[in-house]
C-alpha cells in the first residue's frame, strides 16, 4: 500500500494524517480533482514527505478505503456483544442507526467519499464486510436458537444484510431522498422481519 512502512510512531502519525487529509481533499475536490499537492497541504506536510509514504494519490485512495472499511469492521465487532440479548427488531434498528452515525461523522466525510466508491475501489472490500456481518448474524442466531430454525438461513441472512446496508448507504447519498431515514429504517425492519417470519413458518411445516 504505502511506499515506506511506518514503523516509528511519528511515521505512523504522518501516514494517518495524510490519509485523513485524503478524505478531506476528496470531499472538497472529488477524486479526479484531488492532487497530491492538495493532500499534502491539508496534511501540513511537504509533497516530498508525502511521496516517502505513497507513490501517488491512488495509493492514498487505497489506504483511505482500507481505513474506512476497518472502521466498519470495528463498528460490527463493537456491536456484537451488545446485541446478543436484544430482540431482533431492536438489533436491526441499532445496526442501521449505528451505520448511519458512522457514515455521517466528521462532517459526512465517509458519506461524501461513498459517492466516489468505484474510483476509490471500495468494491474489493465488500466481501470482507459481508463476511463480518454474516458472522455477527450467525453469532446472534446461536445465542437466540429459535432463529436457527429459519429455512435457508444463510440465504435469508445474506438477503437481509444486503437489502439493508446498501439501501441505507444509497439513501444517505441521495441529496433529496423521497422518504425520511426513520421511515426507511422502519420499512427495512418490517421487510426483514416479515421475510424471516415467512421462512420460520416454512420450517414448521
Amino acid at each position: 500500500m504505502s511506499t515506506r512502512k511506518p514503523r516509528q510512531t511519528r511515521a505512523k502519525v504522518t501516514v494517518d494524517t495524510i490519509i485523513e487529509a485524503g478524505f478531506i481533499s476528496v470531499a472538497l475536490h472529488g477524486t479526479s480533482g484531488t492532487t497530491t499537492r492538495h493532500i499534502a497541504d491539508i496534511a501540513g506536510v511537504s509533497v516530498g514527505s508525502l511521496y516517502e509514504y505513497f507513490k501517488n494519490k491512488e495509493e492514498i485512495y487505497d489506504a483511505m478505503a482500507h481505513s474506512f472499511v476497518q472502521e466498519i469492521l470495528d463498528m460490527i465487532q463493537n456491536l456484537t456483544p451488545i446485541i446478543m440479548d436484544m430482540e431482533l427488531e431492536s438489533v436491526i434498528e441499532l445496526i442501521f442507526y449505528t451505520f448511519r452515525d458512522l457514515l455521517t461523522q466528521n462532517n459526512e466525510r465517509y458519506l461524501i467519499c461513498l459517492r466516489y466508491a468505484s474510483e476509490l475501489k471500495y468494491d474489493k472490500y465488500i466481501n470482507q464486510i459481508e463476511r463480518e456481518l454474516m458472522n455477527i448474524v450467525m453469532k446472534y442466531m446461536m445465542n437466540n436458537p429459535k432463529y436457527l430454525k429459519v429455512n435457508n438461513l444463510a440465504v435469508t441472512a445474506y438477503v437481509s444484510i444486503n437489502s439493508g446496508i446498501f439501501n441505507i448507504a444509497r439513501h444517505l447519498i441521495l441529496p433529496n431522498p423521497y422518504i425520511t431515514f426513520d421511515e426507511l429504517v422502519q420499512g427495512l425492519k418490517t421487510m426483514i422481519m416479515s421475510y424471516i417470519n415467512v421462512e420460520l413458518a416454512k420450517s414448521e411445516h
